[in-house]
This record gives structure tokens, C-alpha cells and sequence, in this order.
């Protein structure tokens, strides 16, 4: 007399399932309905006649969590930024797990500046804002010298938040390597990433609050905010 039966199968899957609804890591989660999906296969194949329509479906729900296990894996595999990666880390998005910060350099370009070039042009509102990593970028107004940004400062961010075109120059003075965002793309990632629209809010009030600062250092400078 035997005592095994088919439904063992189905019973061993429900009982995965029933893990897998209780634990909080969705990778684990996803794990468990792959191995209740496959187990269930043989009770739906044991059956006097094949149970076509429940295999099936048990098939496509084992692809789909495989699947979506393989990206989380991915994921959460460890990430090492480059010194220059981790540099702009340090000077804007402390706190920010590497991956992160790899993503919102993806969303922008590297760029490097001679000395001499414009950034921002007078009259006009710029449409992207650039994080300074190495070299400095110095404002003028019709010849005179109002101030200079380095690395850590933003350059763009106080005017497209004031929407108000730049009645000042922003020239490179020495070679520049920075970090660009076109404004709309970066708004729409920020959107849809709550962490760091957070860190890049902290940052971008800590680079308005020292422009703030220079100015009530020096008030002849009153345009220095850019």
C-alpha cells in the first residue's frame, strides 16, 4: 500500500506559497512562488488526464518570477564607482548608495571645459545646471569680477529656480570637469526617485544657503547668485 499521492505536490506548493506571502524580502518572496510554481507541475501532470490549462499558467508564473528574481539579483549585486564617480559622491550625494549615484550620472553627461568658455551667457536662462567637480567658474558683470564657484557648486540652479534670465556671465577660470542635467530630464528622475530627489534637494539648499552667505559677506556683490 502506498501512501504517496499527487497531492502532495499541490499541498508542498501552497505551503511555498504560503512562505512566501509571510517574508518581506520580495527577492525571497519571489523565490518561493518559483519553487510552489514548479512543484505544483506534477500534481497537474499525474492527473488521469493532463490538466493542460493549471500547467500552463504554472509554467508562465515560474518564467515571469525567475525572471524578475534574475533583476533583483542583478540589483543588489555590489557596485564600484571610479574616483572621479565617487568624488562627485562626495561632493552631492553623500549618503546615496552607489547604485543610485550611478544612475543619476547616467541621466546627465560629463563635460570638460576650457578655459575661457561660457556657461552661461547673459540674457538668458539657462536649461540645464552643472555640478562642478574639478576647476572654477568665475561670474562677471560688464568687466567686473563677482565671484567664483568650485567644486561642489552648482551652477545654473538659483536662476532656473527663479526662472529670471541671468543678467550676469559665468566663464570658465580655470579647466573645468563637471556634471550636466538637462533640467527636464532631470525633474522627471527626480519624480520618480523619492531618495534622491531628497539628497539632491539637501544639496541643492546647501549650495543656495553659501551663495546666500557670500552675499551678506560682501552686499556689493548682489548678483552673485547663480
Amino acid at each position: 500500500m502506498s501512501f504517496f499521492s499527487p497531492d502532495h505536490f499541490i499541498h508542498a506548493a501552497n505551503i511555498l506559497l504560503l512562505i512566501a506571502y509571510s517574508v518581506r524580502d520580495v527577492l525571497w518572496l519571489r523565490l518561493f512562488a518559483v519553487s510552489a510554481s514548479v512543484i505544483a507541475i506534477p500534481f497537474y501532470v499525474m492527473q488521469p488526464a493532463v490538466l493542460w490549462a493549471p500547467l500552463a499558467w504554472s509554467v508562465v508564473f515560474a518564467a515571469i518570477n525567475l525572471f524578475q528574481s534574475w533583476l533583483l539579483f542583478i540589483e543588489r549585486r555590489p557596485v564600484k564607482l571610479t574616483a572621479e564617480e565617487e568624488e562627485v559622491r562626495r561632493l552631492a550625494f553623500e549618503g546615496l548608495p552607489p547604485r543610485k549615484v550611478l544612475q543619476v550620472l547616467s541621466i546627465g553627461s560629463w563635460v570638460t571645459v576650457d578655459t575661457g568658455e561660457h556657461l552661461i551667457e547673459r540674457g538668458k536662462l539657462p536649461d540645464a545646471i552643472s555640478l562642478i567637480v574639478r576647476g572654477k567658474v568665475r561670474f562677471t558683470k560688464d568687466g567686473r569680477i563677482l565671484g567664483d564657484l568650485g567644486p561642489g557648486d552648482l551652477v545654473g540652479s538659483a536662476l532656473i529656480l527663479s526662472g529670471i534670465p541671468s543678467n550676469v556671465e559665468a566663464v570658465t577660470a580655470e579647466p573645468l570637469r563637471a556634471v550636466r542635467w538637462q533640467l527636464e530630464t532631470l525633474q522627471k528622475y527626480l519624480s520618480a526617485n523619492p531618495e534622491t530627489r531628497t539628497v539632491m534637494q539637501r544639496h541643492l539648499a546647501h549650495d543656495l544657503a553659501v551663495k546666500i552667505g557670500r552675499l551678506v559677506t560682501d552686499p556689493k556683490r548682489s548678483d552673485n547668485i547663480a
